[in-house]
């Protein structure tokens, strides 16, 4: 008999992206095909339990952002502040935006490693017109232009791999990130930019290609102003509260029931 994985997703989902959050994890428990036993972390201000089913299996950690620049930079030490539950529960670890949808059957083949990184949808672009990396000397995030190193320009919504190693490579761009603070530096892509630099001289042993990325990045669903953190979505959460056991897509902001 082969053992199961068991498979940490983290989720980042206050204010706006409460509902994002919901519908990630509501169609991912709906197209994932595998046979992992998989376990949902989820932060944010708001308790996620009475809008999903009681089957899946999640731990809510409150968390409250003013602003979404705090909220985006605290991937890092969000992980690294439940690393003994991590290391106790899951053998793999991933941290997924919250804003990232699933339309097809998929199991965890695509993007299990030891540490793992998305190639960005926009990476060709990037790297044609040099944007994007942090090119500033006194920054942690800084790649030179002139690198002997391949670059590839990865993801911010999406890393991780084996548990031990999601928790070191947190902990190291978290400390990228505080060293930077105090000389009142941020980075141009925020901790996307510290990501980049880490895997650029430490590149990850699994890359997903972006014509392999079986998720859709950035789908907000129409959703005005997610960065807002006083985004009204009160009539979103009353129509998911109502269809508790269904899944949606948005659609120029509202429930579109699946």
């Amino acid at each position: 008999m082969i053992d199961k994985k068991r498979i940490g997703i983290v989720i980042l989902a206050t204010n706006a992206y409460f509902v994002l959050g919901i519908r990630f994890i509501k169609k991912f428990m709906y197209y994932y095909n595998g046979n992992s036993n998989i376990k949902f972390y989820f932060f944010s201000n708001e308790d996620p339990t009475d809008y999903l089913s009681n089957e899946i299996d999640i731990t809510f950690i409150k968390t409250n952002h003013s602003d979404w620049l705090t909220a985006t930079n605290s991937k890092f030490k969000n992980i690294i502040s439940i690393q003994k539950q991590l290391s106790n529960e899951v053998d793999y670890v991933y941290y997924v935006d919250a804003d990232t949808n699933i339309i097809n059957k998929f199991n965890e083949d695509w993007f299990i490693g030891d540490l793992v990184g998305g190639e960005h949808f926009g990476n060709a672009t990037f790297l044609s017109n040099g944007k994007r990396f942090d090119r500033n000397p006194i920054s942690n995030a800084y790649v030179p232009e002139d690198s002997e190193l391949l670059y590839t320009y990865y993801y911010g919504a999406f890393f991780g791999g084996k548990t031990l190693n999601t928790i070191n490579f947190c902990k190291t761009l978290f400390k990228y990130q505080t060293e930077d603070q105090l000389k009142g530096y941020e980075p141009p892509v925020n901790d996307e930019s510290y990501i980049n630099a880490y895997f650029h001289y430490n590149p990850p042993t699994h890359t997903i290609l972006s014509i392999n990325f079986e998720f859709m990045v950035s789908d907000k669903g129409g959703l005005d102003d997610m960065r807002n953190p006083n985004l009204n979505i009160s009539h979103v959460k009353t129509q998911i509260l109502e269809n508790k056991f269904k899944i949606f897509d948005l659609q120029n902001g509202n429930l579109k029931i699946l």
